[in-house]
């Protein structure tokens, strides 16, 4: 029997959990976080409780019940008797790991958040660039068992119950395969170092079965992104992760399509994030808006906002500052994920030494970490101070956000500077809330707001990571599965009416619900 079982990514954007069974074989596909139910229960101040492991999350339903799949160090003693007589419970224990191994598409969280939950020993295949990427998220982020994805900190019972960390012992690094080899010595060296003074275990990746894998690159808003495909006993399933056509690299996308196209697929997993939307800008469009507004403010300082992993976005402007004669200059965690991105895949983004336009941007601490010690170290004649903004500030573009908006207030002299919003629009209250804060502090600073996405008047400085609704819609019926089955999306019956007369089936699926492929025209 093949079956395949939703535990997100079900009528919701983002979240994806994919498990496919084909007899004893058993492979995941993602393990994202679902940050619109996330959000209903927990804020930035209110969060799962270290102490209580998986506790909370599976409580509220933010993981599925699943025995055996995840970290016996997150579960203290009872938690699973609490839960066996739940909707939804399936004990998956068995010799080995509970799965043979979790395919990751890219490094966005709402497809790689929940990995920190995993049994460490479940291998990961993934490419060498999205396991740097969210190793030096984890590098660079707060210590928290929430963002353990590349390595974990043990945790132990106490005799109350509750679980703490052993400052002394070692980070335990998770199995991981990757899709297009291990790399060079130094390249494995970053894979292998700790960020702070706690030595580094390492546990060698070694793939958990023999299915049939195809992966392709995908053009999105992270480099890294690919699709997969799988043969099963019943034929081929697809999945597509996240695509779009319209960034630099979207004839790897259509690759991709001609690739899944000659496999005769029973069943496609696609996402459907933008169905609704047009094909909107280009990544050339946002730049060349861009530099308009970087050149008209002349003299001025220039901030651009935009996503932190989205490299294609940093290289568009990096291209403006340099067409308009200043530095670009990036906050040390920036330029750490620039530095792995580089080692991962050194033809995809080049050196950052090697770009004489990019500076490190260093706001005053008292006490860096380890990694951003080193890195300040490493920069120290490429490096940009309060004080040289002040004295010159025409002369940069500050790679700032909102959680760098504190840094606003040690400049001086730098009102009617320009501000460029180049990120999407808010998709919920909290970040809508997050937006009027950026309006507030853009306010206070005395600069000038362009690309907010709520002033309709104003100029657009944002193109979507995802495919419109007509580019998916041309893309799954070039694929020609046999089943449609949507995912990714708040809208899936958008499928039903589109691809009527195709001869494509649209199997919409239930959370926890397996759907058998065995016998899919009874679905």
């Amino acid at each position: 029997m093949v079956r395949l079982t939703l535990y997100g990514g079900v009528g919701e954007i983002g979240g994806n959990k994919v498990l496919l069974e084909d007899g004893e074989i058993r492979i995941l596909m993602d393990f994202g976080t679902a940050f619109g139910r996330q959000g209903m229960f927990f804020n930035e101040f209110l969060r799962p409780r270290p102490s209580r492991g998986l506790l909370d999350p599976m409580a509220l339903g933010l993981i599925p019940p699943l025995e055996g799949l995840y970290r016996k160090d997150l579960a203290f003693p009872g938690l699973w008797e609490r839960f066996r007589n739940r909707p939804g419970y399936r004990d998956m224990r068995r010799d080995g790991t509970a799965v043979d191994a979790v395919l990751l598409s890219h490094a966005h969280q709402d497809h790689i958040g929940d990995l920190t939950y995993l049994d460490p020993k479940v291998p990961v295949l993934t490419t060498r660039l999205t396991a740097f990427i969210y190793k030096a998220m984890q590098d660079t982020g707060k210590s928290s068992y929430e963002v353990e994805w590349a390595y974990i900190n043990p945790r132990f019972p106490s005799e109350g119950g509750e679980l703490r960390t052993d400052r002394r012992g070692p980070y335990i690094t998770r199995a991981v395969e990757f899709l297009d080899g291990v790399g060079e010595r130094r390249t494995m060296e970053f894979w292998t170092s700790s960020p702070s003074q706690k030595r580094m275990e390492y546990l060698e990746g070694a793939r958990g079965t023999d299915v049939n894998l195809l992966w392709w690159s995908v053009d999105h808003s992270v480099p890294g992104a690919v699709g997969f495909a799988l043969e099963t006993s019943v034929g081929w399933v697809g999945y597509s992760g996240d695509i779009r056509f319209h960034g630099r690299r979207g004839g790897e996308t259509l690759k991709f399509a001609e690739g899944l196209s000659k496999l005769g697929l029973k069943v496609l997993l696609c996402e459907g994030t933008n169905l609704e939307g047009g094909k909107g800008l280009t990544e050339e469009d946002v730049a060349e808006r861009a530099y308009e507004l970087t050149r008209r403010a002349r003299g001025k300082l220039v901030v651009a906002d935009f996503g932190p992993r989205n490299v294609e976005r940093l290289m568009s402007f990096l291209r403006v500052a340099k067409e308009t004669g200043r530095l670009l200059a990036v906050q040390p965690k920036d330029l750490y994920l620039l530095e792995a991105i580089h080692l991962a895949s050194p033809w995809t983004f080049p050196c950052p030494r090697d770009l004489e336009r990019l500076a490190l941007y260093a706001d005053p601490k008292v006490q860096p970490k380890k990694w951003e010690r080193e890195l300040r170290e490493a920069w120290w004649t490429r490096t940009v101070s309060p004080k040289h903004v002040s004295e010159d500030p025409g002369s940069f573009i500050l790679c700032f956000s909102l959680w760098d908006a504190n840094d606003l207030l040690d400049l001086e002299g730098v009102e009617g500077g320009t501000y460029l919003y180049s990120n999407s629009r808010a998709y919920d209250e909290e970040q809508m809330v997050d937006l009027e804060r950026l309006r507030n502090w853009v306010r206070h600073v005395g600069l000038e707001l362009y690309g907010d996405p709520d002033d309709s008047e104003g100029p657009v400085l944002h193109t979507s990571g995802h495919a419109s609704g007509q580019e998916l819609l041309s893309f799954v019926v070039e694929v020609g599965p046999e089943v449609l089955v949507p995912i990714h999306t708040e809208n899936p019956g958008w499928w039903r009416e589109r691809l009527r007369g195709t001869g494509i089936k649209v199997v919409e699926p239930t959370v926890g619900r397996p759907i058998i492929l065995d016998a899919i025209r009874e679905v």
